[in-house]
C-alpha cells in the first residue's frame, strides 16, 4: 500500500468514516435512489439511508438533498464526489492487492532436495523461509538426485534443490534452473595434518595418499577423479563414500584424506578435521529447479523468489553452521 493510501486509511479510522460509507456515497450519487444503492451493496433501503445520515453527521456536511420523490447531491456533495470516488477506487485496488499477498503468503510448498544438500545448505535456508513466511508450511523430500527430478516433473514437489553439473546435462532440458552458488572442492585432513595449516593444497600433492571421495548420483566422484588425473595426482588409493559425514569421520579417525565440497560437511566434525581448498579450484554448483512450462502457485513463487534473493550476485550462500 502506498504512503497516500496508508494515510487515507488512517484518516478514515480517525474520523470514524468507513470505506463502506464512502462506497455507498458514490453509488447513491450515481443511482439517486436509496433502494437501488442499497441493492448494489446488498443492504436494505433503510440501512443505506441510515449509513448516509451517519456519514453526514461524522463529516458535519450535508451531502444530499432528499425529497419524497428523489435524492440529489448538494453543491458540497457534488464538489466532493470526484475526490471520494477516486479515493474509493484507489483503496479498493490496494485492498485487493493486500488480499492477493495474504493468500500468496499462506498455504503449503513442497521442496525436494538432493540428500547431500539437506545436511548442509538446507537447514539455514528453510529457517530463513519460515521466518519470512511463517504461514507457509514447508515440506521437504530428502531424496537421491534422480528422484528429486522425478518429484519435480510429476508435480509432487513444487521445486527441487540439485547439485550440478549433472552426470547427464540433458536430464534438465524440461526444467527451468537458477544457480544459487558455486562450491569449491577441498581436501579434508586431520586437524594435526601438515596440510591443515596451508592456505591451499595442490591436487598433485595428494599423490600416494588414501582418499575418501564423495560419490553420489550427481556425478561428484567422476568430477573429483577427473580433477585428480588432470592435475597430476598419482599412486592413489580411492574409496567411495556416499555421505559427507562419513568422509569426515574417516578422516577424523586418521584413515586418510577426504575430498568434498567446502560446505558439504557437518559442523560437529570440524573440531577434529580441517578443510583446505584444492588448487586449481574445481567447483560444483547448487541450483534450484522447477518445471519449465508450469507457473508456480503463488505461495511457491514466494519461496522461489526468497531462496534466489537469499544469495547475492556472487552466488554466496546464506551463512550455515559449517560455512
Amino acid at each position: 500500500m502506498t504512503r497516500s493510501q496508508t494515510d487515507a486509511v488512517q484518516g478514515l479510522k480517525a474520523s470514524g468514516v468507513s470505506l463502506q460509507q464512502l462506497r455507498l456515497f458514490v453509488i447513491l450519487a450515481q443511482h439517486r435512489s436509496f433502494t437501488q444503492a442499497g441493492n448494489a451493496l446488498g443492504v436494505t433501503q433503510s440501512a443505506a439511508s441510515r449509513s448516509i445520515r451517519e456519514l453526514e453527521d461524522l463529516l458535519e456536511l450535508r451531502l444530499f438533498d432528499r425529497t419524497t420523490r428523489q435524492v440529489a447531491l448538494t453543491d458540497t456533495g457534488r464538489a466532493l464526489l470526484p475526490r471520494i470516488a477516486s479515493l474509493v477506487d484507489e483503496l479498493e485496488v490496494a485492498l485487493r492487492f493486500g488480499q492477493q499477498v495474504s493468500t500468496a503468503e499462506s498455504g503449503a510448498v513442497s521442496i525436494a532436495s538432493s540428500s547431500s544438500v539437506v545436511a548442509s545448505v538446507l537447514p539455514a535456508l528453510l529457517a530463513s523461509c519460515r521466518a519470512s513466511y511463517p504461514n507457509i508450511a514447508l515440506t521437504l523430500h530428502d531424496a537421491p538426485q534422480g528422484r528429486v527430478l522425478e518429484l519435480v516433473r510429476a508435480g509432487d514437489a513444487d521445486m527441487g534443490v540439485l547439485i550440478g553439473p549433472s552426470s547427464d546435462p540433458h536430464s534438465l532440458g524440461d526444467l527451468s534452473t537458477e544457480t544459487l552458488f558455486s562450491d569449491n572442492f577441498c581436501a579434508i585432513v586431520p586437524a594435526r595434518h601438515p596440510f591443515a595449516s596451508h592456505a591451499t593444497v595442490r591436487w598433485r600433492d595428494l599423490s600416494g595418499a588414501g582418499l575418501f571421495l564423495l560419490d553420489d548420483d550427481a556425478g561428484s566422484f567422476d568430477v573429483i577423479a577427473r580433477a585428480l588425473d588432470e592435475h597430476g595426482a598419482s599412486s592413489l588409493r580411492l574409496q567411495r563414500l556416499t555421505q559427507a559425514a562419513s568422509v569426515m569421520q574417516m578422516v577424523a579417525a586418521g584413515l586418510g584424506i577426504g575430498i568434498q565440497p567446502m560446505r558439504a560437511g557437518p559442523a560437529s566434525a570440524q573440531t577434529l578435521v580441517q578443510p583446505v581448498p584444492l588448487w586449481p579450484s574445481v567447483t560444483r554448483t547448487v541450483m534450484l529447479v522447477k518445471r519449465r512450462n508450469r507457473t508456480l502457485p503463488a505461495q511457491a513463487a514466494c519461496i522461489w523468489t526468497h531462496v534466489v534473493s537469499s544469495y547475492d550476485e556472487e552466488h554466496k550462500p546464506l551463512q550455515t553452521a559449517d560455512a
